[in-house]
């Protein structure tokens, strides 16, 4: 009997732990950090060039509505980053609705990998042979250096002058976006399991309880099953209607779309 409630145990525990690994390797996974423009989620980057594109970006959105975001991961886990790149641009809904004017920054580190989608509404603004230009001039060559925090913010800079210029507005480029560091940026990723693990918690609980309680009266498993935890819909990912809220600070995204424009490289 202990053997069977042990082995019932180390798979329940694999089923907790085994799409936390897995979380990466899937766009639609991946929620918005607290600060919207640029999301982190290998902490390879300081906090001044952290606060220098939240500021830009915020300051940007605010004057033209076009929203540029900066996402960097660790692997693509296989897939190739234009299909990724462009499946977490729509999920997140990157840019306003009616006008798709976002712009995507996606960095892998591990494949030193590099996209940008661009929505519709902008390519003509950042045209795929620019893009490419701005990131084999300004980032590529600074990523090979290991700056990554002078070539991210070089190439967020240049692009967002790009947006600004093509709605006859100029960036200021020294507000200051108030950010609150106690606040967990990548909260996100790990709380949206919660509802998931406290399920399986309370499914172990009733099954040690029904073994020590032996046959008398069934298995002690009914009473509904599950539905008391309203299901896993609600852990906070992507949503793929487009648009997120991605409980961040600085508002969510707009809904916006890209086509698949834009360029990709490498370092």
């Amino acid at each position: 009997m202990a053997k069977k409630i042990g082995l019932m145990l180390t798979t329940l525990i694999l089923l907790i732990i085994i799409p936390l690994y897995n979380i990466e390797a899937k766009p639609q996974d991946l929620s918005p950090t607290k600060l919207k423009y640029v999301n982190d989620y290998v902490n390879i980057i300081d906090d001044d060039t952290k606060n220098s594109i939240v500021s830009i970006g915020n300051e940007l959105e605010n004057k033209t509505g076009a929203q540029e975001v900066v996402v960097i991961i660790n692997s693509l886990e296989g897939r190739d980053i234009e299909s990724y790149a462009n499946e977490l641009f729509r999920t997140w809904g990157i840019g306003e609705k009616d006008k798709n004017n976002g712009l995507l920054i996606l960095i892998s580190i591990k494949d030193k990998k590099w996209r940008v989608e661009v929505g519709k509404g902008l390519e003509g603004t950042i045209t795929d042979i620019y893009s490419a230009r701005v990131m084999d001039s300004e980032a590529a060559p600074k990523f090979k250096q290991g700056d990554f925090n002078t070539g991210i913010k070089n190439v967020y800079s240049i692009f967002a002058d790009d947006i600004a210029k093509s709605y006859n507005v100029s960036l200021d480029k020294n507000l200051n976006a108030k950010i609150d560091r106690n606040k967990n940026e990548n909260s996100n990723d790990i709380w949206g399991f919660v509802p998931f693990a406290l399920a399986v918690l309370v499914f172990i609980v009733l099954i040690i309880k029904s073994f020590r309680n032996g046959p008398r009266g069934g298995s002690g498993l009914g009473g509904g099953g599950f539905g008391g935890f309203g299901g896993f819909g609600g852990s906070g990912f992507g949503n793929s209607n487009g648009g997120s809220s991605g409980g961040n600070d600085f508002g969510g995204f707009g809904g916006g779309d890209s086509g698949g424009g834009g360029s990709s490289g490498g370092w």
